[in-house]
């Protein structure tokens, strides 16, 4: 690797991450208001979303490990914010649905104020960054079916076209 290809990597993944960072802190700080974990407030979109769900389905759309799942899907039922139930068809199987409780936590959830979208509209208004931001969003769309699969980002557009309506 070149020194060029070393300082533009070094860059860009600093970067990158610092823009994580203030995603993720933004998150877990409103998602605390709620009473949540960022985790927490991840899955019940993630149920809400798909409706009754297993907990593997979960794992692989939230990209964690299932062990993971059940951990914080534990402290949802405990929280009576979701309930874990098995089909007649197959009781071998545990699909996790939103309680009422579940529903009305997700709901109030939506309420997201986040300094870093404010920030991203205000650099918007810029009208010559519109056609930016399109191949932006390819660049991201392609990364996550690079690395996360044509799945993930299938379920993205789905449920971003659920949002939309």
């Amino acid at each position: 690797m070149s020194m060029n290809e070393l300082a533009n990597m070094h860059m860009m993944l600093n970067y990158m991450r610092g823009t994580y960072k203030v995603l993720e802190e933004e998150l877990q700080t409103a998602a605390k208001a709620l009473g949540l974990t960022q985790a927490e407030q991840h899955i019940l979109w993630i149920v809400s979303f798909e409706k009754d769900v297993t907990i593997s389905r979960i794992a692989k759309i939230g990209l964690w490990d299932v062990s993971t799942v059940m951990q914080v899907i534990k402290r949802l039922k405990d929280k009576q914010l979701v309930q874990v139930v098995k089909k007649s068809d197959d009781r071998r199987i545990s699909y996790v649905m939103l309680t009422e409780e579940g529903k009305k936590k997700r709901k109030e959830s939506e309420q997201l104020d986040l300094k870093i979208y404010r920030f991203f509209k205000k650099w918007l208004e810029d009208e010559t960054k519109k056609e930016f931001i399109a191949e932006l969003i390819e660049l991201h769309r392609e990364i996550n079916q690079h690395f996360h699969g044509r799945e993930y980002v299938k379920w993205i557009e789905s449920t971003t076209k659920n949002i939309a309506e």
